[in-house]
């Protein structure tokens, strides 16, 4: 068992097909390439850890693979090793989130226009493109237009909608989605045995619940998991104690003082949760996600659309749901807001939480 390069990187996908979670991506890409009908500019839109630098790299490597262009780079060739890692003198990353002011572009926009060195294409790989200031925006605006036959854009974006719509109408954009955490558990099964590593599945479940629809998440869980067990079977337990995941039924709980107004057994769960040391962010997308799934079994009387939940579950989510009406669920959850809001600010969790509990134990008490 090998640790000495992280699972993420160890297992990013080096082909198309091996990404997982994005088949209209994959297909889209397959296509334009076997039919010679790739853009000269891509957004790829979508949550941290879907696969959009993957994905860019592994289109980049498709075209100037030195056995290619080839639908399967073999990831060995010098081309392929310096695209993969990022190093690639023709296949050029920048980060716009550190790197967003106009002289940043003009940097590139000055290298736009001298022919390849190595590649056959030259690709800008843009990420967190929607951090752009204003005028730098308008800079590669200008290259995107009229890039010169072998430059290729891709745009990367947690935020697409903040991307100016002249460079929307020079793109294609592509979305990318959370990835459903079944398929997610499948994934770490095969790297966990590829691995060699000895575990029980529900662990390699919690991990993959854990992520929130990302592959690399994912597998910096696992990686966690690995790091905190050593030698030992990865258990539910260490599954557990390692990633600070919290037992669903607390949150069950949580609410169920809120039905009953009693506000001391309450602060008692948040502050127990607060204790235990897990993170408040972790915390806060358990409030979240639990209120969420009351909504959807309000809403849908058939199922909870979670799909990792088991029948058990969804059948407490329906009973609870049923105590409250939609409307004092949809107040519940837009009060989350303000716990979000107040830790980008550093404010005391415990307070945010506390605050959070009584307003929702006011909204219901009204009736």
């Amino acid at each position: 068992m090998s640790v000495d390069i992280p699972l993420s990187v160890k297992y990013r996908p080096k082909k198309l097909s091996d990404v997982i979670g994005q088949p209209v991506v994959v297909q889209a890409f397959t296509n334009a390439f076997k039919n010679k009908t790739l853009h000269h500019a891509y957004i790829l839109a979508g949550n941290f850890g879907s696969g959009k630098t993957t994905v860019a790299r592994i289109v980049a490597a498709m075209e100037n693979c030195e056995n290619g262009p080839t639908l399967e780079p073999c990831g060995k060739c010098s081309n392929c090793v310096e695209i993969f890692s990022g190093k690639s003198f023709d296949v050029k990353e920048l980060d716009a989130a550190s790197n967003r002011g106009v002289d940043d572009i003009r940097k590139i926009h000055e290298d736009l226009y001298h022919s390849p060195i190595n590649c056959r294409t030259k690709y800008i790989l843009l990420d967190e493109a929607h951090s752009l200031t204003g005028i730098a925006a308008e800079a590669a605006l200008k290259m995107i237009e009229e890039p010169p036959i072998f430059v290729r854009f891709m745009l990367a974006t947690t935020d697409a909608h903040l991307l100016k719509e002249t460079i929307h109408s020079r793109c294609i954009t592509w979305k990318f989605n959370k990835v459903g955490w079944m398929e997610i558990y499948n994934h770490l099964i095969m790297v966990a045995d590829k691995e060699s590593l000895s575990y029980e599945k529900d662990a390699l479940k919690i991990a993959a619940q854990a992520a929130f629809g990302s592959v690399r998440d994912s597998l910096q869980n696992l990686q966690t998991m690995m790091n905190y067990a050593g030698t030992d079977k990865i258990t539910v337990d260490i599954a557990k104690e390692s990633l600070g995941v919290i037992d669903r039924r607390i949150y069950f709980d949580l609410v169920e003082t809120i039905y009953n107004a009693d506000i001391s057994k309450g602060y008692e769960i948040i502050n127990n949760m607060l204790k235990d040391g897990k993170e408040a962010g972790v915390i806060l997308k358990g409030v979240h996600r639990h209120f969420n799934n009351l909504l959807t079994a309000k809403v849908c009387t058939t199922k909870v659309v979670d799909l990792s939940l088991s029948e058990e579950e969804i059948k407490k989510y329906n009973f609870q749901a049923s105590k409250f009406n939609g409307e004092k669920i949809i107040k519940m959850l837009s009060l989350i807001k303000n716990i979000a809001q107040g830790l980008k600010y550093n404010l005391d969790p415990e307070f945010l939480f506390n605050t959070f509990y009584v307003e929702c134990v006011l909204e219901f008490t009204k009736r």
